[in-house]
């Protein structure tokens, strides 16, 4: 289950934004929410709408999650010398250096976790993946610029 996805630095979005699914503190509509034992204190949202002016950046935030899926499930295929799918911001030319970054939390049999990852079209920059059982933090992996770790 979706908690948030965030990215920086791909396509028409060059500064962060990220998509939440947490509820307000609103309850006038809780049969929208989904209660989770996961988040204490915070709900999330059963549905989330985006909108705004054209040319604002929806598409490319669902497209932006579809290159994170495809980052992930491809990256096996990937050897020595492949090019990343590397879309950077390009009206900033301190940007089209810079790596995209995103970041998925999300729920799974009741444990939080946080993914994330920031590339080139070259390499992986740093990559993650957190959990958090009994709500507290445990690494599952970490690696920058190819060196990974494991906990013991």
């Amino acid at each position: 289950m979706l908690i948030e996805f965030s990215l920086e630095n791909f396509r028409s979005i060059k500064e962060e934004v990220t998509l939440s699914l947490v509820a307000s503190s609103d309850k006038s509509l809780d049969n929208n929410l989904i209660i989770t034992e996961v988040l204490k204190k915070d709900n999330l949202l059963r549905s989330a709408v985006l909108y705004g002016a054209n040319a604002s950046g929806k598409s490319n935030v669902v497209s932006a999650i579809n290159s994170l899926k495809n980052l992930v499930l491809m990256s096996h295929t990937f050897q020595k010398g492949t090019e990343i799918a590397y879309s950077p911001f390009k009206l900033d030319n301190n940007y089209l250096s810079k790596p995209t970054k995103f970041k998925v939390v999300f729920i799974k049999n009741n444990i939080k976790y946080i993914y994330g990852v920031s590339f080139t079209k070259e390499k992986i920059i740093e990559e993650y993946l957190y959990y958090y059982p009994e709500d507290r933090k445990a690494i599952i992996f970490e690696r920058k610029d190819t060196n990974v770790s494991t906990p013991a």
